[in-house]
């Protein structure tokens, strides 16, 4: 598949030469495909949120390089800016970012720094918010009149305006109710679908993991502890929990089963995987 992101060697060090230095993330070497729908999970301070920063320019490594399309974006300052623009950032709680008077310019701001004309600014503002389950009649609206659900709404359709390449979201569902975090998530697998976007998104829900990505990256340490398909990775939950990683519920259910002897697959994260495995189970007469 063509590559669309890669880190090489990446290291980054928050205040360096103080008492307080530290190695956020340390020697990572990460390839992101083009159209891929990546999760990147680990604790608070794994480096995760660390790592994603640097994937559009916010940070510069302390080491190493990000490539953009096989170029380092610190190679020049074209470069750099271009990032901004390609890799589109979405922070955690990103409503708190919501600064000008009307929805419509807030959505605008992105497309408007890129130097569109008017009717393109315009044109992309109405469709990332109908993107978002918004419509034209929420354009003239203050985006503090609006609630919480709606913000995260519109702090998604400002960065979906500049229609990115990559689309990279910091725990885009932190503090929803489950409703919320269903509609936010299915604006994303939309947009990636429609656009043939890549998507990356840093989460500690192994659920939202399993449910959600192609491919899992585990953080731990600064470090790259474990990368996989979905079921690559679960197939190691023993080595997960014993990182003190949560794995999904159901995951932890079928380990248990194995242990009690059971002739299950431990692999299974998916409550759909887990019907089938125990129905295959009984057909071959395994279970009682």
């Amino acid at each position: 598949m063509e590559e669309i992101l890669r880190v090489q060697d990446l290291t980054y060090i928050y205040s360096p030469g103080t008492p307080f230095e530290k190695a956020a993330v340390e020697g990572v070497n990460l390839s992101v495909a083009k159209g891929e729908f990546l999760a990147v999970i680990g604790h608070t301070g794994s480096g995760k949120s660390t790592l994603i920063q640097h994937f559009n320019g916010l940070l510069k490594p302390s080491r190493g390089r990000v490539l953009l399309h096989g170029q380092d974006i610190w190679q020049d300052k074209a470069l750099t800016r271009q990032a901004r623009f390609k890799v589109g950032l979405v922070f955690q709680y990103p409503e708190n970012q919501l600064f000008e008077e009307t929805v419509e310019a807030d959505v605008s701001y992105g497309p408007k720094n890129m130097g569109l004309p008017p009717e393109e600014i315009r044109r992309r503002a109405v469709e990332s918010l109908a993107a978002c389950g918004m419509g034209e009649e929420d354009l003239g609206k203050s985006p503090f009149d609006l609630s919480g659900g709606q913000k995260r709404r519109v702090a998604l359709a400002g960065v979906l305006a500049m229609e990115p390449e990559a689309l990279v979201l910091d725990e885009p569902a932190a503090g929803l109710d489950p409703r919320g975090r269903e509609e936010v998530f299915r604006f994303i697998q939309q947009y990636h679908r429609q656009k043939g976007a890549t998507v990356i998104f840093v989460t500690h829900s192994m659920e939202d993991a399993a449910r959600l990505a192609s491919r899992i990256v585990v953080m731990r340490g600064g470090k790259i502890f474990m990368e996989g398909t979905p079921p690559q990775v679960f197939s190691q939950a023993r080595q997960l929990a014993d990182a003190g990683l949560d794995v999904p519920q159901i995951t932890q259910v079928f380990l248990r089963l194995r242990e009690l002897g059971a002739p299950v697959n431990a692999g299974v994260y998916t409550v759909e995987q887990a019907k089938e495995e125990l129905l295959r189970c009984k057909r071959e007469g395994k279970l009682c």
